[in-house]
């Protein structure tokens, strides 16, 4: 029986691959289970509809090749049922009405709530990253 050290393995990340990282099998999570928080975030900063909501999503860096927008007017309906935000309907702007969301104070308490969560598992992946990148550099 043979021991396998760090120097047996080649070490990279997703993004180190020169092919397409949506195709990553290391099981990491789909960043999509951060969708409440990130709605409680985005609807915190600024009321919102649906479709403004999808966009905005997009630019807290969670772009899944393969994510589902519906998934986003579930997760407000959701939202909506367990009183976390309340919605309007905005007929004054030309065009459709659009429904507004906007977060109520129960929202704002989740929202505090998943901060410190994810807080605390930044702190964590930190640890995780740093220790990986020792095993890199001592490969070299």
């Amino acid at each position: 029986m043979s021991i396998q050290t760090s120097s047996d393995y080649e070490f990279y990340m997703c993004e180190d691959k020169s092919e397409n990282t949506s195709k990553c099998s290391c099981m990491g999570g789909r960043v999509s289970r951060y969708l409440v928080p990130a709605l409680l975030l985005l609807l915190a900063e600024k009321s919102s509809h649906g479709y403004e909501l999808t966009e905005r999503y997009s630019e807290l860096g969670f772009t899944e090749a393969n994510f589902d927008p519906g998934s986003i007017y579930r997760t407000l309906k959701l939202l909506e049922t367990e009183g976390l935000i309340k919605s309007k309907w905005d007929t004054e702007e030309i065009g459709p009405a659009k429904k507004i969301y906007s977060i109520t104070s129960e929202g704002i308490e989740m929202l505090s709530s998943w901060a410190v969560n994810i807080l605390k598992r930044k702190k964590i992946f930190e640890v995780f990253i740093e220790r990986y990148n020792n095993l890199k550099s001592s490969k070299k």
